[in-house]
């Protein structure tokens, strides 16, 4: 099949990306085709099992650009579009400005390039904050590593404090026996000679 190759660029409120995000997961979760149109152009494309994703993140000065790509290849008992792609997290088929082999010098219109720059800048900001979010969990992880790290400083000091009082209670119960067998072999310990020489009783 021969190469085709269709572009559109429009600028859209982030509802109108999130609406048209939405709808393009849900034909990729319906079903193997999925039908993008604009302008009251459509093209349908059959969606091959494995997809190829690519995220990439640009950030330059005050210019945020956000590109997903989807790449695939037909099944072998597809006979549609051989590839597929979604650029500025749309389909590239899906937009409502002409594309460009419909303008007439066959250039990108500047208010065109501020609205894909606006779109992709609000979905670059909302995968931020998921990023964010997730450093926030990661940080609120550490601090409860840290935590439990110093419970089990605590319970080591705690070990040993009594591991000692073992100790301690050991060597008196030495001594004790010590002293215990020292009266045994001392027979005055038991009891003294009464006066003029009778034992004590």
């Amino acid at each position: 099949m021969p190469k085709v190759e269709i572009k559109r660029k429009s600028r859209l409120t982030r509802q109108e990306v999130s609406e048209r995000l939405i709808a393009l997961g849900k034909a990729l979760a319906d079903g193997s085709e999925i039908e993008l149109s604009s302008g009251g152009d459509s093209i349908e494309l059959a969606v091959g099992d494995s997809i190829e994703w690519e995220l990439e993140i640009e950030i330059d000065g005050d210019e945020t650009e956000l590109e997903i790509e989807l790449k695939w290849k037909d099944n072998p008992e597809s006979a549609t579009v051989e590839s597929g792609a979604v650029a500025g997290g749309a389909a590239a088929a899906d937009s409502d400005a002409p594309s460009d082999s419909d303008s007439a010098d066959g250039s990108d219109d500047d208010s065109d390039d501020d609205s894909d720059s606006t779109a992709l800048e609000v979905i670059a900001i909302e995968e931020l904050e998921v990023a964010a979010e997730l450093e926030e969990d990661a940080e609120t992880k550490l601090e409860i590593a840290a935590e439990l790290e110093q419970q089990a400083a605590a319970e080591l000091i705690v070990a040993a404090a009594l591991e000692d009082d073992a100790e301690i209670e050991l060597e008196t119960a030495e001594l004790l026996d010590v002293e215990t067998l020292v009266d045994d072999d001392n027979p005055a310990a038991e009891g003294e000679a009464a006066p003029g020489g009778a034992p004590a009783k």
